[in-house]
């Protein structure tokens, strides 16, 4: 792989280049002061900022974080050690069911956390960033210098990509000062909340396929270049098969795959001649393209007549693809019309606005699609366009001890968690999962014989456990502000998530109408709960 000047010098430290006027030599420099040319001692540069523009994270947050460390800052608060836990609190795509708790049932498949990785090892505020905070008038000059000098120098704990995660499971814990965890929100957010929403999307309707061939063709209808990118990724990783997304392919390594659109079929003089002229170009990937004009009129006989001209040459026409229409009439007519012919071999796609729901539909009635092309209801999320995922504070320590943190909320659903907290995921000796287990951190569940996993809404609601395995679901990612995670392939995430998604029973991840999963709170974590509830609302009274 071709080397860049950004995998060579290292943008968090040289923070400019002197250009020599002379000799035209660019020279790194971690300030802008003047110093003598290296290769001709000239001292007449062109200053410029140096940073990578594709990593400019320093300030792509909400001013509120700004103006949050800042206050803390001033009140010399700000390397205060905190605990945050990220999590969400509903599942995305899941209509709630009939008792009003289908709002918990229904999973996400954790993804982001590639993108999160570099996003915590390139932050930092280059100088254009601390110019324009400069600009605002609202910060001194010795809390512009900590900015210019700070980076994530503390643990990040978190799930593996594409493992299974339901409603308020902890899938990120940041250990780290107080004023980091603010900075990173953001982009933390942006970036899994994204991405697992659309791994989680690709995942329900590689489910709906049931097996069958799904190819992800959402660029043109992605809320931005880097989402199809990203998308396109988490659709690999969920089960797809291919992308049409040749950006994907160079960067991550996503198989790809095209054909041609109507405009190639429009631009020839009549149909036939367009399939001739693609089928003899790539013999390999010739999927025709036969709603141009008329399906059953001429887009599938002009494609029998290829396919036999093919075979005069030892090839086969791999297949069609509806793009409009009756899909369910339109598949089962060619189907019939093409075995007649003596094609039984040629495979049929089908596109438009599909995903889980109509493909189930389609499947249904019996409709004879092969190959699914998933676009716009893929990569704009359609049926549920946002994760709610949040990153809260749980704890923060102080000289002698850890001290929880609770937020306590008008809506019940919206109290978190206190202190800090191990997640579990309980398997029996089949190796199915059979609910996930919130403990503290000093609690050892490992020498228990039994235990109890609850209901989330109804905690009368409830199953023993006995000879069961446990994993902890958060692994170390950085110690310290280093990464010490060793990154996996696309391909090994993509066979782990699958890997986690067989270990559920269906009922806990159908499309509708999902059973809800057990997520357990140990009864010590309940009791600290409730009791820091109470006191809070205790002192409401009194103050009111």
């Amino acid at each position: 792989m071709t080397k860049t000047i950004f995998d060579i010098v290292d943008p968090k430290i040289y923070r400019y280049i002197h250009m020599c006027l002379f000799c035209k030599q660019p020279a790194f420099r971690m300030t802008s002061e003047e110093t003598p040319c290296p290769l001709c001692g000239k001292q007449e540069f062109e200053i410029l900022p140096f940073y990578d523009p594709s990593r400019d994270y320093g300030l792509d947050v909400d001013e509120y974080a700004i103006t949050m460390m800042y206050a803390l800052y001033k009140k010399n608060l700000h390397r205060t050690i905190v605990v945050f836990d990220d999590f969400y609190r509903k599942a995305p795509f899941v209509k709630p069911s009939s008792d009003f708790t289908g709002e918990l049932g229904g999973y996400v498949a954790f993804g982001g956390l590639d993108q999160l990785i570099d996003i915590v090892e390139n932050l930092y505020f280059n100088e254009s960033d601390i110019e324009y905070l400069r600009s605002k008038g609202m910060y001194e000059e010795a809390f512009l210098s900590e900015l210019r000098s700070l980076r994530f120098t503390g643990s990040l704990q978190a799930m593996k990509e594409g493992q299974i995660v339901f409603p308020n499971t902890p899938y990120i814990r940041m250990i780290a000062p107080i004023m980091e965890c603010i900075w990173i929100e953001a982009q933390l957010l942006n970036t899994v909340n994204s991405e697992s929403l659309l791994m989680t999307k690709a995942s329900r309707i590689v489910t709906a396929a049931d097996g069958q061939s799904v190819i992800e063709m959402g660029k043109r209808r992605a809320q931005g270049r880097d989402a199809s990118v990203q998308g396109a990724r988490s659709a690999y990783i969920a089960g797809f098969d291919y992308t049409s997304n040749l950006k994907a392919g160079k960067k991550y390594g996503v198989p790809t795959t095209g054909t041609h659109a109507h405009l190639f079929v429009q631009f020839f003089p009549n149909e036939l001649d367009a399939f001739l002229a693609f089928a003899e170009v790539f013999p390999a990937k010739s999927i025709l393209l036969v709603d141009t004009f008329d399906v059953l009129g001429s887009g599938i006989p002009n494609a029998i007549k290829v396919a036999k001209r093919m075979e005069e040459h030892g090839q086969k026409l791999t297949g069609i693809r509806l793009d409009s229409g009756d899909l369910a009439f339109l598949s089962k007519r060619a189907r019939k019309i093409l075995d007649h012919a003596g094609f039984p071999y040629v495979k049929i796609a089908a596109s438009s606005d599909l995903d889980e729901h109509t493909i189930t539909s389609l499947k249904h009635q019996g409709a004879k699609i092969d190959i699914w092309g998933i676009g716009t209801k893929f990569i704009t999320a359609y049926d549920t366009p946002a994760l709610g995922g949040v990153h809260k504070i749980v704890a923060r320590r102080t000289e002698k001890d850890w001290v929880a943190l609770i937020k306590v909320s008008e809506n019940i659903d919206k109290i978190i968690n206190p202190g800090c907290k191990k997640t579990y995921r309980i398997y029996d000796q089949d190796g199915m999962a059979k609910g996930d287990y919130i403990c503290l951190e000093h609690e050892n569940i490992q020498g228990l014989k039994e235990i109890q996993l609850k209901h989330p809404v109804h905690p009368l609601k409830m199953k023993r456990v006995s000879h069961f395995t446990t994993v902890e679901l958060l692994v170390p990612i950085f110690e310290e502000g280093k990464l010490v995670y060793d990154k996996p392939s696309l391909e090994e995430i993509k066979q782990f998530h699958q890997a986690q998604k067989n270990t559920f029973w269906e009922e806990y991840l159908r499309l509708d109408n999902p059973e809800v999963y057990p997520v357990t709170l140990s009864d010590e974590l309940r009791e600290l709960k409730d009791k820091m509830i109470n006191e809070i609302r205790e002192l409401a009274l009194i103050e009111s």
